[in-house]
């Protein structure tokens, strides 16, 4: 008796295997696509942040550059009214006015084209970012899809396994049945092992001959000294 429900309880041992094996591959495909979706979203915000510099630079540059004009608008203003002026020191107050305007235009000029030359460099990593980007996401994104699919796939595996589960669980004795789940929730599958040479195929250590000799006889269900596991004589 004990050994048809042996028998049984490996039966169901493998198809309890089969479910927990396909339900931790249903619950790792929603985090491997949350990886796939983070990283197009880590490309596109990239992208965008290149975007937004070159568009810094653009706008400091157009600034630098208007301030560059009005201070050419009032050196030529200076100079105009230094034609007009009749006092020595009204004409050097104007020239000392217009070499601190030229000095700021140097000074301006200078940052323009340092920023020109960091324009250039981020033109040319908005562009390489640019021209690969599409493929990259395509190319993830059918990664998704593959994903999804293999999803609908174990989804219906998971259904199929679980339901053959539970029919083996159907001609099981109750009291079999409760062993078998109490160690299934604690111990880590199998639970149902042989014993070859004495020692428990479950935890590799050696059953006491007290056991051995109760599984031997096969008149109730034996655990291992050890680990708790059921224990079976292979032969």
């Amino acid at each position: 008796m004990v050994k048809q429900q042996i028998e049984k309880l490996l039966i169901l041992q493998d198809r309890d295997q089969v479910v927990r094996r396909l339900s931790g591959q249903l619950d790792s495909i929603p985090q491997e696509i949350q990886t796939y979706e983070s990283e197009i979203e880590a490309e596109k915000q990239a992208l965008e942040d290149t975007k937004a510099m070159l568009q810094r630079l653009e706008v400091q540059r157009n600034d630098l550059e208007m301030q560059v004009g009005s201070a050419q608008e009032q050196i030529n203003k200076y100079k105009n009214q230094q034609l007009q002026v009749k006092k020595n020191e009204e004409f050097q107050a104007l020239t000392h006015e217009i070499e601190l305007a030229e000095q700021k235009i140097s000074d301006w000029e200078e940052e323009v084209i340092a920023l020109m030359l960091e324009i250039d460099a981020e033109s040319e990593e908005f562009s390489k970012r640019e021209s690969v980007f599409d493929s990259s996401k395509s190319k993830t994104q059918n990664k998704i899809s593959q994903l999804e699919a293999r999803r609908n796939e174990v989804e219906g595996s998971l259904k199929e396994a679980e339901a053959n589960m539970n029919e083996s669980k159907a001609p099981m004795e109750a009291r079999f049945l409760t062993v078998y789940d109490r160690l299934a929730s604690r111990i880590k599958l199998p639970v149902i092992v042989a014993v070859e040479n004495q020692k428990c195929e479950g935890c590799h250590l050696r059953v006491s001959n007290d056991s051995l000799e109760q599984a031997r006889k096969g008149e109730e269900l034996t655990t291992c000294d050890n680990c708790g596991r059921v224990v079976y004589l292979a032969s």
